[in-house]
């Protein structure tokens, strides 16, 4: 069984995802389709479509304030069915063949995490009524190779041994949630793919992450966060760690370490190791 699971947190402004993956030549009875709502609220547009799926259901995290995109989603894999987790944006497309490309990717290498790269339309069609998987192919561009957040593929059993996507609070709204995830996957050894064929594509829409002065602070302390990972080479989600390393950053008085290049870095926690 697949379980595919994308997410919203009320403010999607389409739901033609939900079209594409109904529109899947793989039988219905091999995969089942979940949309994770972090609030309580669901668009009637959205409920329809999933009542018209034959194997479609809503999860209403119900959480409050700020959303997460980790949160939601982890809680909706574990109420979730399949043994191989497709986690794809909310608002992209796909062909109707993607499933069954992606089983045939897993029933070769069970412990592959696959990525697929998104292609995105870069100015909105004002005549467009309905959104077109050939109007896309024709119009969208490769704007970032390694967009980690298009669509993420992998087993169960995988998913579960990072434990998942982090819940701590920074990682709350827009940011880096799936750079994260990645470098944690990378970190415990499993071979990752960015498939050299299928294509994903995104719709043009209006961006929804904040821009101020605080929102950028809080895009620093993540980015910190993950190279720390990165380079200590850590693969566990988790709140109580992540937010010790937190306090220890927030902590540490400026010296000149902070202002080393990476290469200086490294070779300080090579030398730090314990010696045998």
């Amino acid at each position: 069984m697949i379980s595919v699971i994308t997410w919203d947190a009320a403010f999607r402004e389409s739901y033609h995802t939900v079209d594409f993956f109904n529109n899947q030549n793989l039988d219905k009875n091999l995969f089942e389709f979940i949309w994770a709502e972090f609030y309580s609220t669901i668009n009637l547009e959205l409920e329809k479509k999933i009542q018209e799926m034959e194997n479609g259901r809503i999860f209403c995290f119900g959480g409050e304030g700020k959303w997460h995109l980790g949160q939601c989603l982890n809680a909706a894999i574990r109420q979730s069915s399949g043994d191989l987790i497709v986690i794809p944006d909310g608002d992209i497309v796909v062909e109707e063949d993607f499933l069954k490309e992606v089983k045939k990717c897993h029933e070769r290498y069970p412990k592959l995490v696959l990525y697929f790269r998104r292609w995105d339309e870069l100015k909105p069609d004002s005549i467009r009524k309905k959104v077109s998987l050939s109007t896309l192919r024709n119009i969208c561009n490769l704007m970032n190779p390694i967009n980690y957040g298009g669509c993420l593929t992998l087993s169960r059993k995988i998913f579960n041994h990072v434990n998942g996507y982090e819940e701590h609070e920074l990682f709350s709204e827009a940011g880096a949630n799936g750079m994260e995830l990645y470098i944690r996957l990378k970190n415990a050894g499993y071979p990752i793919m960015w498939h050299p064929t299928h294509k994903i594509y995104h719709p043009w829409h209006l961006g929804t992450g904040p821009q101020d002065p605080e929102y950028q602070k809080k895009i620093d302390l993540q980015n910190w966060l993950i190279n720390e990972r990165n380079l200590r080479v850590t693969y566990m989600a988790g709140s109580n760690a992540t937010e010790s390393s937190i306090q220890t950053h927030r902590n540490k008085p400026p010296s000149p370490y902070n202002k080393l290049t990476a290469i200086q870095k490294f070779k300080n926690f090579i030398l730090d190791l314990p010696k045998n």
